[in-house]
């Protein structure tokens, strides 16, 4: 009976080990996640973590009282951070290590005294001298308050010709340095609205193009072609709303949009011109289709499909995409390669509900809130992310050769990390050890760099083989010379032979 027991508990051990064996990939913080990255074909593969879960925080704990359904988080210039508290119509402030509460703003006054009761806040932003822009958007309106804490402006809806929305529902605010002010507005496809630093309507800013579908053609070239009643018929064509945005240092603005736009236009980095400078690269924000799939947990039911609904920028423009239908944070480089992937649909640690509302970065630690569970989930960097984003920092530097020891370092934390190769590649190119190049960029499946440094391996052989070259192509010259005057010679003998032959018969 002892043995049997025994048997079937070694059994049962061996069949746990098999299955973990499998793909089932405990991460570093403990938690059952599958952490993964696409190599340079696309492909998803395992991947090492380069943030892991560290806590997550409620409202209680801060000594706030539960959270309603947060919305928004905001880091300011001193590390302190703000949360749209959007259920309770307060924004609470928390100190740099988050651990607890120092203020709450349910209330503001101007200078005359009036008082602005805030109702359902959605948007939150801090600017570098300490003003406060809210989108209070119960209250249909964008207050601006200055570093005293006293409101100084007060936007609610344009009276304007290019205004044609019947209503006025900020969702998302922030602002430049020159103090004009965006804010992402609830059922307006038209872009961000654009306001002077005095409060006035300028138009709209960062809008996004239709995908020209089959179907859009048609109904252009029927509308053309239509009368009024038919046109009334036929469904509009309308571009996807901004779901989220940020601005960075320079003056940029990050916008996402959720669904309908095109996979290559789900995350814009427009310039003051309106232009998206990301328009015409290769890159893909969030998960590549074919890998959009199910999970298995508690929302094992639900189909997932990415839809971004959130952009953080950092100091050395790093973009963290919050990615609210797979519940996962994408981060990229400045030049748009995608770093790590972290989070998932979970009610674990590290997981998120079908509300995760937004993405904060601040001094190596991520924040993301999540409107169902009224938490605030925090990851920390593994060292496995601090050298990658070492190496990536000096790469886009133009320091490539100082780059190349972390990106080893990188490879013998995770084989599989395709920038590594890459990075080494590029690296071993500006170095010119072609040879080495390409055997990295074989790795890395680059058929870019694999070209760019056989280019510079042709031309450095060239160089130090140029005079056997020389000396072989003048052989071969003189070689097809001699051929073609030896064939002409011996035609022109064959041919007074026959000659000759014919004299002798007659």
């Amino acid at each position: 009976m002892y043995m049997q027991r025994k048997v079937k508990i070694i059994t049962s051990l061996m069949c746990c080990i098999l299955m973990m064996s499998l793909g089932f990939n405990v991460s570093a913080d403990g938690n059952n996640s599958y952490n993964y990255n696409y190599n340079n074909q696309g492909e998803a593969v395992p991947s090492k973590a380069g943030y892991r879960a560290v806590c997550s925080v409620s409202g209680n704990e801060l000594g706030c009282g539960e959270f309603n359904g947060p919305s928004d988080i905001f880091c300011d210039s001193h590390g302190n951070f703000y949360i749209a508290d959007t259920g309770n119509s307060r924004i609470v402030e928390i100190n740099s290590e988050f651990t607890s509460a120092v203020r709450e703003f349910d209330k503001l006054t101007d200078e005359n005294g009036h008082e602005y009761e805030l109702s359902l806040p959605q948007g939150i932003f801090i600017s570098d001298n300490g003003c406060m822009y809210i989108a209070d958007t119960g209250n249909s309106r964008i207050l601006y308050i200055d570093e005293n804490g006293t409101v100084r402006l007060c936007i609610t809806k344009p009276n304007s010709a290019v205004y044609e929305n019947e209503t006025f529902s900020p969702k998302k605010v922030i602002a430049d340095k020159e103090g004009n002010i965006y804010s992402v507005l609830n059922n307006v496809t038209s872009g961000a609205a654009f306001f002077s630093s005095t409060g006035k309507f300028q138009g709209y800013y960062g809008s996004n193009s239709v995908e020209p579908t089959s179907k859009v053609i048609t109904n252009y070239f029927r509308k053309r072609f239509s009368t009024n009643k038919m046109r009334n018929g036929l469904a509009r064509s309308t571009p996807a709303g901004i779901t989220g945005f940020d601005i960075d240092s320079e003056g940029f603005v990050y916008t996402v949009t959720e669904s309908g736009t095109s996979e290559y236009d789900r995350v814009k980095k427009v310039n003051a011109a309106g232009d998206n400078l990301f328009s015409g690269l290769d890159i893909i924000f969030g998960d590549l289709p074919f890998n959009q799939s199910s999970e298995q947990n508690l929302y094992s039911d639900v189909e997932f499909k990415t839809r971004l609904t959130d952009v953080d920028v950092d100091d050395s423009g790093r973009i963290c995409c919050l990615d609210t239908g797979t519940g996962r944070i994408f981060q990229y480089d400045e030049e748009g390669n995608l770093l790590f992937i972290m989070g998932g649909m979970s009610d674990r640690l590290g997981g998120f509900s079908l509300q995760s509302t937004a993405v904060e970065y601040s001094m190596g630690k991520i924040y993301v809130t999540d409107g169902m569970k009224n938490t605030v989930t925090i990851f920390e960097e593994t060292d496995f992310g601090k050298v990658v984003h070492k190496a990536t920092e000096l790469y886009n530097d133009g320091k490539y050769e100082e780059a190349l020891e972390p990106w080893h370092e990188a490879l013998r934390h995770d084989g599989n990390y395709t920038n590594a190769y890459l990075g080494i590649a590029s690296a071993l190119i500006s170095k010119g050890d072609y040879k080495r190049a390409m055997e990295y960029a074989e790795l890395g499946d680059s058929s870019y760099y694999y070209n760019k440094a056989f280019e510079g391996y042709r031309e450095e052989w060239l160089d130090e083989n140029f005079s056997v070259v020389i000396a072989s192509v003048i052989f071969i010259v003189l070689c097809l010379v001699y051929r073609h005057f030896r064939k002409k010679r011996k035609a022109k003998s064959k041919y007074k032979i026959e000659n000759d032959y014919k004299k002798e018969k007659l």
